[in-house]
C-alpha cells in the first residue's frame, strides 16, 4: 500500500509541457509569461497518521471565445477660460460625432456621455519669480459606444476624428452565454480529471475513488489586459560627442495565455484578439484500502 502511495506521488507531481515557437520582432521586448493565476503543484496537505490515504486531481482547462458585442469608450477633453466655454466646445464635439454615428447604423440607445471631470487650470507669469495664475478650465467627458459588428470600429475610429476625438479610451469585449462557457469548461475539466483517474487506475493498479470538489476557480481575462509591446531597432555606439536619438515606433499585439499551461484548450486556434474563459478544478480521491 505504502508502495503504491509513493509511486502515485511522484506521477501526480505533474510534468511541465514546453513548447516552442518562431520568433519575430517580439524578441525585442521584455516579455512576461502570463499566467492564468492558477498555483500548480503542492497538491497535498498533511494528514494524520492514521488517516484514510488520499490525493488529488486536477484539471485546468481554456477557451477562447469570440465577442458577440463591443463597447468602445472615446475621450473627450476641451479647455476655455470658463467651465461653460469648455461645455460649449465639448457638446458640439459630441454632437458632430453622434451624428456620424446615426449615419453607420448606431441607434442613440446604444451611446452614453459620461461626465468625467471639470477642473482648474493653472500656469504661471512673471521673469524673475513665477507666480502660479489660474488660466482657465478643462472639461473632460467620455463617450461609450454599443455595437456588434467589430468591423465598425474603425469608420467609427474616422467619425471621431472629423470630430478631432483622437483619444480611443478602450474596448470592451462582451461575451453573453457566460452560463454556456461555464458548463462546456466544467464539462472539460470533469473529462480531464476522468481520464487521468483511469490512466492512473491502470498504471499503478490502484482504485481512486472521488470524495469531494476540492476547489473550482474560473477567471476571465478580456483582450484589453492581453496586450503586450516591443521596440524593435539596433544602434551603434559612439563616444565623446552629443547623441541626437531619433524617435523609436513602439508596437503592440494581442499577448493570450500560453495554451501550454491547460490540460486541455477549447478553440485553440484563433487570429483574432478573443475572451479567454478558464477553469481551474481540483478533486480530492480516496486511495482504496484494497488497491495493491
Amino acid at each position: 500500500m505504502k508502495t503504491v502511495w509513493f509511486v502515485l506521488l511522484i506521477i501526480l507531481c505533474g510534468a511541465v509541457e514546453v513548447s516552442a515557437q518562431e520568433a519575430g520582432n517580439v524578441a525585442y521586448g521584455n516579455k512576461t509569461h502570463k499566467s492564468s493565476g492558477v498555483a500548480l503543484g503542492n497538491l497535498y496537505s498533511l494528514e494524520p497518521k492514521d488517516s484514510v490515504v488520499s490525493t488529488f486531481l486536477e484539471a485546468n482547462t481554456l477557451m477562447n471565445a469570440r465577442a458577440d458585442e463591443y463597447v468602445a469608450v472615446f475621450g473627450l477633453s476641451q479647455e476655455g477660460p470658463t467651465p461653460a466655454e469648455c461645455n460649449r466646445k465639448i457638446d458640439a464635439q459630441v454632437k458632430e460625432f453622434t451624428a456620424d454615428l446615426e449615419g453607420l447604423g448606431i441607434n442613440r440607445n446604444d451611446l452614453f456621455v459620461d461626465f468625467i471631470a471639470q477642473n482648474r487650470i493653472y500656469d504661471f507669469s512673471g521673469t524673475s519669480t513665477a507666480r502660479e495664475k489660474l488660466a482657465g478650465f478643462e472639461v473632460k467627458k467620455n463617450v461609450a459606444v454599443h455595437y456588434k459588428d467589430k468591423t465598425v470600429l474603425e469608420k467609427m475610429l474616422a467619425a471621431a476624428a472629423k470630430a478631432s476625438i483622437f483619444d480611443l479610451i478602450k474596448v470592451d469585449y462582451i461575451v453573453n452565454d457566460l452560463n454556456g462557457i461555464r458548463e462546456r469548461l466544467l464539462e472539460e475539466a470533469m473529462k480531464v480529471v476522468k481520464r487521468k483517474e483511469a490512466e492512473y487506475n491502470k498504471l499503478l493498479d490502484a482504485k481512486l475513488k472521488p470524495l469531494a470538489i476540492f476547489q473550482e476557480k474560473y477567471n476571465t481575462f478580456s483582450p484589453s489586459q492581453m496586450y503586450s509591446s516591443y521596440t524593435a531597432y539596433e544602434t551603434g555606439n559612439t563616444e565623446s560627442v552629443r547623441v541626437v536619438e531619433k524617435r523609436k515606433s513602439r508596437t503592440f499585439y494581442f499577448d493570450p495565455l500560453d495554451s501550454g499551461e491547460f490540460d486541455s484548450v477549447i478553440n485553440p486556434v484563433t487570429v483574432e484578439p478573443v475572451v479567454q474563459f478558464t477553469l481551474y478544478l481540483k478533486i480530492k480521491y480516496q486511495v482504496s484500502k484494497d488497491a495493491n
